[in-house]
């Protein structure tokens, strides 16, 4: 049984006031969670069957309403009906709703689309991945988005010539936008007022171009590719881009194209607030480029390096710029290792009276190219014990100098040594969070991991409703 029945069917609404009710549907459905049509469709209707009180309370929550996934297909009058219930339902509730155009024939029109398109002044939070042409068809909606924030496009294969639309330029509360699979310079949108760019495909030059372009931009994951896979719309070079707002960067490489070349990426930006930065998959070497661009950066906390070409001393004096940063991410692969025993040494604390290298470290991500050792040990315990005085006090100086490591995920080979896994037991007893991985299951993938969310909403859902007209 599903844990919403489970829910459902133990509860006794007589028992319960309107209110409480209503917040329970709304935990069942999971309000808070990612769009699935689980717990935007099946859910919502299972309420609605339990009982007349139950159907009654659910119907009058709006918001249990204003959520919807939905995988469309042509000629669905079905799907027509759902999604004219669901937007009576939710009344003026802002929506939140996910759109897929999976399954051919693909038409430059759908009667759910038409549908949305009229209550577009309820738009909050869009998902769109349809077939390029049937864009043209939300034509209505230009000027009618007084609250849209979130925006999502994506499509099946790009356009290689396409007219630019305009059908999103006007939108005074957007904040997040992102294009997967898709040119974001095909539709025209207001720039300026974004604050995040979960993700978006783009050559190198472009991204530097849209950091331009959103002054007000905190977070922006770039996957960059060549200029020539982009069509007509590329934009040429910016000069140098000072960015004062931005904190979180990525810059992702796809498997197809190892050989991106950051550098005009490192060498023009600079962005004095950047917090994290998460660069995956680059097989060019730029550590030179990384080393003048985090001399740039004030304060970096968060540093992500996946599959980089980078080598252990450009990792260390990455690493010697950085006394702020808190989260270190070192994954190598077969090809290119970017920490070893140099990395090991250099990260072990020896003595607090010498500068030691990242101070503040909180959590590690590591891959090692042999089997744990005891060197990897001893950098866990010095960073962990914290030195003490004749009276059993923590040391002033430590303590203030150097932070616990309080996290670490490492993979390595298979073959542990029994004294490595005790003393990294007594670790795990002591407190820290010790995750040990093989190098044959990697550990997280950055673009993966980026785009996981994305991979969710694209599977295929069918939708099958019953008696459609005891929803209505």
């Amino acid at each position: 049984m599903h844990k919403s029945e489970a829910s459902a069917s133990l509860l006794a609404p007589p028992a319960l006031p309107t209110e409480i009710l209503s917040k329970i549907f709304l935990h069942c459905a999971d309000i808070d969670g990612s769009l699935s049509a689980v717990n935007t469709i099946h859910v919502p209707l299972l309420l609605t069957k339990i009982c007349r009180s139950w159907r009654t309370i659910a119907i009058g929550t709006r918001s249990l309403w204003s959520r919807l996934y939905l995988s469309i297909h042509p000629n669905a009058t079905d799907q027509t009906d759902l999604v004219s219930t669901w937007l009576t339902r939710s009344g003026a509730y802002p929506l939140q709703i996910y759109i897929m155009w999976n399954s051919p024939p693909f038409f430059p029109s759908h009667a759910v689309l038409d549908i949305l398109v009229q209550h577009s002044n309820h738009w909050r939070s869009m998902y769109f991945f349809l077939p390029m042409p049937a864009y043209r068809s939300l034509a209505p909606i230009r000027g009618n988005l007084p609250i849209l924030t979130e925006l999502s496009l994506g499509t099946h294969d790009p356009p290689l010539t396409d007219p630019i639309l305009d059908i999103f330029a006007s939108a005074p509360k957007l904040r997040s936008f992102e294009c997967v699979n898709l040119d974001p310079y095909l539709f025209s949108v207001p720039w300026a007022s974004l604050t995040h760019i979960p993700i978006m495909t783009v050559s190198v030059d472009d991204a530097l171009d849209i950091l331009r372009r959103a002054p007000r931009l905190k977070s922006g994951s770039f996957i960059c590719t060549d200029s020539d896979d982009l069509g007509p719309h590329h934009i040429p070079r910016p000069h140098s881009v000072r960015h004062k707002n931005l904190h979180e960067l990525a810059v992702l490489a796809p498997a197809w194209l190892p050989a991106l070349e950051p550098r005009a990426l490192l060498q023009y930006l600079t962005a004095p607030a950047l917090q994290s930065l998460r660069i995956c998959n680059i097989g060019w070497p730029f550590g030179t480029h990384l080393v003048t661009f985090v001399a740039r950066v004030d304060a970096l906390q968060s540093l992500y390096l996946r599959k980089t070409a980078l080598s252990e001393h450009d990792v260390l004096t990455v690493l010697e710029l950085l006394p702020t940063l808190k989260h270190l991410a070192l994954l190598s692969s077969s090809m290119y290792t970017m920490a070893a025993d140099l990395v090991l040494d250099r990260l072990t604390l020896r003595s607090i009276a010498k500068k030691p290298l990242v101070p503040r470290l909180e959590t590690l991500e590591i891959t090692l190219p042999d089997a744990l050792s005891m060197e990897f040990v001893e950098l866990l315990e010095s960073r962990w014990y914290v030195k003490e005085d004749e009276d059993g006090e923590e040391d002033d100086e430590a303590s203030v100098c150097v932070a616990r490591l309080r996290k670490v995920e490492v993979g390595a080979n298979d073959d542990y040594d029994e004294a490595v896994i005790c003393r990294l037991e007594a670790l795990a007893q002591a407190g820290m969070t010790v995750i040990i991985g093989s190098t044959d299951v990697p550990l997280q993938d950055g673009l993966e991991y980026m785009s996981a969310r994305y991979a969710d909403r694209k599977r295929e859902d069918t939708v099958l409703i019953d008696n459609l007209d005891d929803l209505i």
